[in-house]
């Protein structure tokens, strides 16, 4: 039952939310104290694997498959369902200076999203899936169309463009995998979709990558990510970066790698090379831009990158990276977003030329920022470090010491485009743009950003929680590629033995 009621939760939080009375500060104090206890129920599933959950619900016409209300829950899970569920409540903390006297809206639709994450991350049927994963799109349009930015129509419709698109042919694919194997159960969808053609397997291999590549986002389907995360406010675009941009990885490791591990094997070289296209080239443009939004967009993208190009390695030390760094970079990202919103909900300002000096006007928000930097760009002793490292690590193993390096410049280019963005907005020369008014964070701010920089801390000192449960399950998902890869590989001849020629006696 606890998976029936952790997936149901939130939704009768939301509608408790979506009903409460006029007042702004207590619906605050309602989605507070709901969300808080949703991240108290989700901490059960790091103690265990509870039972899973089948209910048959319908069956679809044309395909004689029924659809389950089938839930479970393995390490992987559990953990980033306590990245969703702990970011809600503190984005909910966080959002009173952006949302003021709509915090009715902004909560409900926060917690209909959590929902949606939740159910995306238990389902363990195809179907079910699919409705949560597409689902997640309606309340992030509320968020960034009522609370974004000057251009926030633009961008919502650029985002719903892109991820609608995508998720199309996966649509087609789900329908025809049901019509042709009679199930929506994603393990026997894994074992059916083995006796299908070669050609019947590539084409539901391409729809299924297309519709997690552009939520992750993956280069060259990125072209909704900067001005997206631009116009929607911190609060939000914590979640959008934080949280549900991992739910398009967990795509990848939880359906694509085993259900299409011949196809995975056989095009890995391409997955590879674009996670390290979009790691190198992501932290390069990040350089250059002149808000910062748009400059953490571009570094989400570049740590992504190296997400995805060390999970087609199959290598056990990459996924046990994947799995840290989808925790560690969801952590340090909200952070980072948050106190950027902040800032933006004072002045309505986030460009790198609108602040100087500001380490003197407010030396709380400095501190946090410098600390999320610091977790961010992979500092020794953070979780985000331990991700890359066995990221970088798997990459060697797999590809060799030169791709291994090439990737490995991110890490250099992320501590170059943070430390401009801090000597810029802390240190620079005192700019007039936004005055000397500004104020310092509220203990309510502080309160939103500390919890999660103090875990990206706790989990680089001990991460064997996280490696042990979710890398382990990360590398189950992926076994069946890694044997498909070792068998396209081809194996070295055979030392032949020397021949020897008898020495006849004179």
């Amino acid at each position: 039952m606890l998976l029936l009621t952790l997936l149901a939760a939130p939704v009768l939080a939301a509608v408790l939310t979506a009903f409460a009375g006029p007042d702004s500060a207590a619906q605050r104090r309602l989605g507070l104290l709901l969300s808080f206890a949703i991240a108290g129920l989700g901490t059960a599933l790091l103690w265990g694997q509870p039972a899973a959950v089948d209910i048959p619900w319908f069956t679809v016409w044309g395909s004689g498959a029924t659809i389950h209300l089938s839930l479970a829950s393995d390490g992987l899970s559990a953990w980033l369902v306590q990245l969703v569920t702990w970011l809600t409540p503190f984005a909910i903390l966080g959002a009173t200076g952006a949302v003021r006297e709509r915090m009715r809206v902004f909560t409900t639709a926060v917690l209909a999203m959590e929902a949606l994450m939740i159910g995306a991350l238990l389902a363990r049927d195809l179907a079910v899936f699919y409705i949560c994963y597409e689902g997640m799109l309606v309340p992030m349009l509320v968020l960034i169309s009522v609370f974004g930015g000057v251009e926030r129509k633009a961008a919502a419709m650029r985002f719903f463009l892109y991820t609608m698109l995508g998720s199309v042919f996966l649509l087609v694919a789900i329908w025809w995998l049901a019509a042709r194997l009679e199930t929506f159960d994603m393990a026997r969808i894994a074992a059916g979709v083995a006796t299908l053609s070669d050609g019947e397997r590539g084409w539901l291999f391409w729809a299924f990558v297309l519709a997690f590549a552009v939520k992750v986002p993956l280069i060259p389907l990125h072209g909704w990510q900067a001005s997206t995360y631009a116009e929607t406010p911190g609060a939000a675009v914590a979640l959008l970066a934080g949280a549900m941009a991992k739910v398009g990885v967990y795509g990848l490791i939880r359906l694509v790698l085993p259900i299409f591990p011949e196809e995975c094997a056989a095009w890995a070289w391409l997955f590879i090379g674009l996670g390290v296209a979009a790691t190198v080239g992501g932290a390069l443009v990040a350089i250059v831009q002149d808000d910062a939004k748009r400059m953490i967009a571009y570094s989400s993208l570049s740590h992504l990158g190296l997400v995805v190009a060390g999970i087609f390695t199959f290598e056990t030390a990459a996924l046990q990276g994947a799995a840290v760094q989808m925790v560690a970079h969801g952590l340090s990202v909200a952070a980072l977003f948050l106190l950027i919103g902040f800032l933006e909900a004072r002045t309505r300002m986030y460009g790198l030329d609108d602040f100087g000096g500001l380490a003197e006007r407010t030396p709380r928000l400095a501190v946090l920022f410098v600390v999320a930097a610091l977790a961010a760009a992979g500092l020794p002793g953070t979780a985000n470090f331990i991700g890359e490292f066995l990221l970088l690590l798997g990459l060697y193993q797999d590809q060799g010491l030169v791709v291994a390096a090439v990737a490995g410049l991110s890490v250099v280019l992320t501590v170059v485009y943070l430390l401009i963005l801090i000597q810029r907005w802390f240190f620079g020369e005192r700019t007039p743009a936004a005055g000397d008014t500004i104020t310092d964070l509220r203990p309510s701010e502080v309160l939103a950003v500390a919890p999660l920089l103090a875990a990206a801390f706790v989990l680089g000192c001990w991460a064997t929680p996280i490696t042990s449960t979710a890398g382990a399950a990360a590398d189950a998902a992926a076994r069946p590629a890694q044997l498909a890869s070792a068998a396209a590989t081809p194996a070295a001849e055979p030392a032949q033995p020397a021949t020897t020629h008898p020495v006849t006696a004179p």
